[in-house]
């Protein structure tokens, strides 16, 4: 699987994937390899700090070149666009890691088309290394170049995993033998871009089978929350996530929420960024409010299960989890194009609504709090969204082509 760490969805998607292929067919081995690191850390690392910066610097210029670069990449063929954005990447990474800043990218020529470029030379490798039978691209980066690899073996496996709710024409190569996308909709616009519709299957982002088990709500509150039982204590519980790469406004969000923290038990979910935990940890002492900060947890099926309202950035992950445990979300601050996307999907279908300033969550969070009619409509607009089973289902569309 040719995944990607720059976030945390796609590897998610990735492990959930493994999961389903172990339970379908132990004797499988899978392996998930960070794509972009193994074919340079240089890469990896331009790919981030070219990510990060354009999002704290300049998110809407960031939106405005997602929005073009879809338009340029449908009218101008994905495969062999990719295969130069990847060449023209490769060369601009080598030249940063040289520390060598006066060059104009646009100028770089591009490899000769006789020469395998650095991610198939990778992708090449990796084959060789592990034998692998199957690949897998959760990631528009491992996508293309599994386009181009398909090119010259047509006779391999070769498949898409898309992590969003509308697909960016970059990461759908028309040839490739499976597309598992999130809904109908995504399979109608997978379709346009030209893959076949008979290898496109909406079943749904691939997230860990442990959101089809039984939760416990009960004892996340008693273990992890440390919340007196419900019996005892009604409060609603608020849960906060703020993404894989500590983004989200948390600051406005948490503040606006810790106003009527006497109302409910407010728990925000950090996740690995500690010093986000502190400065919110201090946001809340300061202003004399409570709630509850959590690092990493294995638990979030459970945390999500005793919470009534999830307020996140609506990550394609994030919000397929949600309609997986049919509870309502308030979607905040999202990343200017693929997020903007998720969350109009999640609106469409009724589970979620979309705040277009931070300041306004606190608002639709008591509406949904306070209001049965309207938390119970959205609650079953998630469980009609949900496509249960989404990573073993994935898994056996692989696995029903390997044999």
């Amino acid at each position: 699987m040719l995944s990607c760490s720059i976030g945390s969805g796609h590897m998610r998607a990735s492990a959930a994937l493994e999961k389903g292929v172990r339970r379908l067919d132990p004797s499988r081995e899978s392996q998930i390899v960070d794509f972009p690191k193994e074919v340079s850390p240089t890469v990896e690392a331009l790919l981030l700090k070219v990510y990060l910066d354009s999002l704290k610097l300049m998110p809407a210029a960031y939106g405005r070149i997602y929005r073009m670069s879809e338009l340029q990449a449908a009218r101008t063929g994905t495969s062999n666009r990719i295969s130069d954005v990847y060449d023209r990447l490769q060369h601009i990474s080598e030249l940063w890691a040289t520390g060598y800043e006066s060059f104009s990218p646009e100028r770089l020529p591009l490899r000769s088309s006789q020469t395998r470029s650095p991610p198939l030379r990778t992708l090449e490798r990796l084959i060789h290394e592990t034998g692998a039978r199957a690949l897998i691209a959760p990631h528009f980066y491992g996508a293309g170049v599994l386009g181009n690899y398909k090119k010259q073996n047509p006779g391999s496996l070769a498949a898409a995993v898309l992590t969003d709710y509308v697909p960016h024409p970059m990461g759908v190569p028309p040839n490739l033998d499976l597309y598992v996308v999130a809904d109908d909709e995504a399979a109608a616009e997978v379709e346009k871009l030209g893959a076949p519709a008979d290898r496109i299957h909406p079943t749904g982002i691939p997230i860990d089978p442990i959101f089809e088990e039984p939760a416990d709500p009960a004892g996340v509150r008693r273990d992890l929350l440390e919340f007196p039982d419900a019996e005892e204590d009604d409060l609603p519980v608020v849960m906060v996530m703020g993404g894989g790469l500590g983004g989200g406004h948390l600051d406005v969000v948490v503040t606006t929420l810790l106003e009527a923290s006497a109302a409910l038990h407010l728990v925000v979910l950090c996740g690995s960024n500690e010093q986000s935990h502190l400065h919110l940890q201090n946001l809340a002492a300061a202003r004399g409010r409570s709630a509850t900060f959590l690092g990493f947890t294995d638990r979030v099926r459970d945390l999500l299960a005793a919470s009534t309202v999830l307020v996140t950035k609506p990550g394609g992950m994030s919000c397929t989890e949600a309609l997986a445990c049919g509870i309502p979300q308030v979607l905040i601050n999202p990343i200017p194009g693929q997020e903007e996307d998720n969350a109009a999907a999640m609106v469409r279908y009724g589970a979620a609504v979309m705040t277009e300033r931070t300041e306004n969550v606190l608002g639709e969070t008591l509406k949904i709090l306070t209001s049965a009619n309207h938390r119970r409509n959205m609650v079953e607009s998630a469980r009609t969204a949900h496509r249960p089973h989404s990573a073993e289902a994935a898994a056996r569309l692989v696995l029903e082509h390997l044999n």
